[in-house]
């Protein structure tokens, strides 16, 4: 391994472009050389510091699950940890095989989702009639309802929204989770906003969306990232 003098080989003199391609997408654990305080102490760097370098408030991808094939429920596992306070959530054409169904969320631990009842939600919508809707769990229910009912078309854009995770990973504080969505009941286009908390403080890991009976279809997703504050 042949050795040089710190500053003997020139910038000029370095020659990347006749190397071989990556041929892979730049993945987090890929290592990049910096000049460390620009006082030539040069040391590697993983590629996902970049991430937290570029901006304030930047989202950084934890976990995503698209439906290639009809489905269930969509579960996202290990999106949650205790690099993040806060999670952004993108549900993204979540579609019914069957008619007037509820959607509903819950999250998840190592032992898979978690179905014991200390979800307390409230939830109000709207729909193009004007009339407003409430859906709500003033004694904790076993799962967070998104949706009353909800159309099975095919090509309808399903359930589309955002929703907020706070400090799901945290053992001794509630999770608290804040939704904003829109979705087609058979007749109807309807927006509603929703807040849930989680009312045994314990740690979570991730989070599922089902129906109630039948199937979610095919290019449905859900895509969480951490919001990491620099």
């Amino acid at each position: 391994t042949p050795s040089f003098a710190d500053g003997s080989i020139a910038i000029a003199d370095l020659d990347i472009d006749g190397g071989t391609d990556i041929g892979a997408d730049i993945a987090d654990s890929d290592l990049i050389i910096i000049d460390d305080g620009a006082g030539g102490t040069n040391r590697k760097s993983a590629v996902s510091r970049l991430k937290t370098y570029i901006g304030g408030g930047t989202l950084v991808q934890t976990g995503r699950t698209a439906l290639s094939s009809n489905a269930s429920s969509i579960d996202v596992n290990s999106c949650f940890s205790s690099t993040y306070d806060t999670y952004m959530i993108v549900i993204d054409k979540v579609e019914m095989t069957v008619d007037s169904q509820r959607i509903s969320c819950r999250l998840r631990d190592s032992g898979g989702s978690v179905t014991s009842s200390n979800y307390r939600y409230a939830q109000r919508a709207f729909d193009d009639d004007s009339n407003a809707l409430n859906f709500h769990a003033n004694s904790p229910d076993s799962k967070f309802d998104l949706t009353n009912e909800t159309d099975d078309s095919s090509n309808d854009a399903g359930l589309n929204g955002i929703m907020y995770v706070h400090r799901p990973h945290s053992a001794n504080e509630q999770t608290r989770m804040n939704v904003f969505y829109s979705f087609i009941e058979p007749s109807d286009m309807r927006v509603g906003i929703g807040a849930c908390t989680f009312e045994n403080p314990e740690s979570h890991t991730g989070i599922g969306f089902n129906i109630s009976t039948g199937d979610m279809r095919a290019g449905a997703s859900i895509t969480v990232y951490g919001i990491a504050y620099t």
